[in-house]
């Protein structure tokens, strides 16, 4: 049998991204690369004629002028070269200097140059400033000697001034060829474009494509398994925890299974340990609170799912199917007994993103707790009853839309975790029956109130009788229950 080859869930979404963005990755750095060369050509043609054009008015100016006055008034070359000497404007130099400087500004010509001709240029402009430092030595050598003015001036006319001609409209010349090379860039550009526009059109429509065949697969991988859960949380419902569901895939409905199957199994086992054993009475109650989880809610959760699948809302199903899943690691949270404000506040962030998506008409939420107290330990499920009473006792039961808000902090070594709403409210009777249940002096309370006093129980268990579940509520207002524990970080509550 051919062995199917399984991806999950955000592999498949992710390839329809990497569909759409590969391609287009692919364009943007051909289109960097292009710009890069095509700027690069244009920067190294910039430098060469920028360098060039730094002795190609100055060098012939200076250098004529130089031996001119070494000629006439028979001064030395150190005498040209010490800044001091500047007429009309022109300052003076030593020739010499000037001709090494000169030459190691050819060796970097030679270096940035972009068109090979100009290379063999500079090698003649190196034998043209040999051949002038020549010149310059043998005037100096005539000036030393008297009576040689008439020879140094036919020298500096005849060999002096042509050789600084021919250097300068050498670099001149250098400098036209390389500005010449900018048309051969400006051309090279117009085709690049051209060719980005045809790879722009044949990359659009490839991804557009790609990404309808991978959104349609991915949907329909998604609608199956969904729709085999929703049945075994019909037997759930019904009271059967021994069903089991098989999804063959490796994808995050798969992880969603195999939470719902623990999920099962674990719900089961306690049912089965309270029929069959006595243990300590906030210990079961904590259990049983687990075990608790609405089927409906899980179902109708599912159902939604489902349409949102046939939809092809795939980002949606992503969203809630992430949600679930992390509601119910949550909820189960390895067995223990106790977690982190930041995980309590994360399961119910799940729970109230999901409601919220199934009650946007009429709920909206705020979570507003202090970063200083997110590694505190707390109960599990300390808060969860808490927003559910608000969301199904509060928010249902007012006209309009309401805002459930969850703020936490720490004061004097407690913590204080209060979940408000602008609900319903109570009337100061119906307050004194949920406050008297919460001490265990009414019996008569339905699940909700059984869910409320298990915290208030497990809180005084763990933290004190100082401490528990505090409820301030007013007709047509809303109501606020605040949750007063020990403030511990490091120290569990089991």
């Amino acid at each position: 049998m051919k062995k199917r080859i399984r991806l999950s869930l955000n592999k498949r979404l992710t390839m329809i991204s990497v569909a759409v963005l590969l391609p287009m990755m692919m364009l943007v750095v051909y289109l960097l690369s292009s710009l890069a060369s095509t700027t690069k050509a244009y920067d190294e043609i910039t430098a060469s004629v920028s360098y060039a054009s730094k002795y190609s008015k100055d060098f012939k100016e200076r250098m004529d002028y130089s031996m001119y006055l070494a000629v006439i008034a028979g001064k030395s070359m150190a005498e040209l070269g010490n800044g001091s000497t500047t007429v009309n404007g022109i300052e003076t130099v030593n020739p010499y200097s000037y001709i090494a400087e000169l030459n190691k500004a050819c060796d970097e010509l030679a270096q940035v140059a972009t068109v090979d001709s100009n290379k063999s240029k500079i090698k003649n402009l190196k034998k043209s400033l040999s051949a002038l430092e020549k010149c310059v030595g043998q005037i100096e050598d005539n000036i030393a000697q008297t009576g040689n003015y008439d020879t140094n001036m036919a020298l500096l006319d005849e060999n002096i001034y042509m050789l600084t001609s021919i250097i300068q409209d050498g670099i001149q010349d250098y400098i036209h060829v390389e500005t010449q090379n900018l048309e051969n860039v400006r051309g090279t550009l117009e085709r690049s474009n051209e060719r980005v526009f045809y790879i722009s059109l044949t990359a659009c429509l490839i991804v557009s494509v790609l990404a309808l065949v991978l959104s349609i697969i991915a949907s329909r991988s998604v609608t199956r398994p969904i729709r085999e859960l929703c049945r075994s949380l019909g037997k759930v419902a019904k009271g059967d925890f021994t069903t089991k569901t098989q999804v063959e895939s490796d994808d995050e409905i798969a992880v969603l299974t195999e939470s719902f199957n623990e999920m099962t199994t674990e719900i089961g086992q306690l049912v089965e340990d309270i029929k069959t054993e006595q243990m300590n009475l906030s210990i079961i109650e904590t259990r049983l609170l687990q075990a608790q989880i609405n089927p409906h809610f899980l179902y109708n959760t599912l159902d939604t799912i489902v349409w949102l699948a046939e939809e092809k809302q795939t980002k949606e199903v992503v969203s809630m199917v992430t949600w679930l899943s992390d509601f119910f690691r949550s909820t189960l949270s390895e067995g223990r007994d106790s977690v982190t404000v930041e995980e309590e506040k994360h399961h119910i962030e799940s729970y109230l993103k999901i409601q919220q998506f199934r009650y946007q008409d009429i709920m909206d939420y705020r979570i507003d707790i202090d970063k200083e107290i997110l590694d505190y330990k707390i109960p599990k499920l300390t808060l969860q009853p808490l927003v559910e009473n608000a969301l199904y006792h509060g928010i249902k039961n007012k006209r309009g839309k309401g805002m459930i808000y969850i703020h936490g902090c720490e004061k004097n070594g407690k913590l204080f975790l209060a979940v408000e709403d602008n609900g319903k409210g109570m009337t100061e009777e119906s307050l004194n029956v949920l406050r008297k249940s919460m001490n265990g002096m009414d019996e008569t309370q339905d699940r909700s109130g059984f869910g409320l006093k298990n915290v208030n129980q497990r809180i005084r268990y763990y933290c004190g009788e100082e401490y528990g579940l505090f409820f301030e509520s007013e007709e047509n207002k809303g109501t606020k229950a605040t949750a007063i524990l020990s403030a511990k970080k490091n120290e569990p509550f089991s």
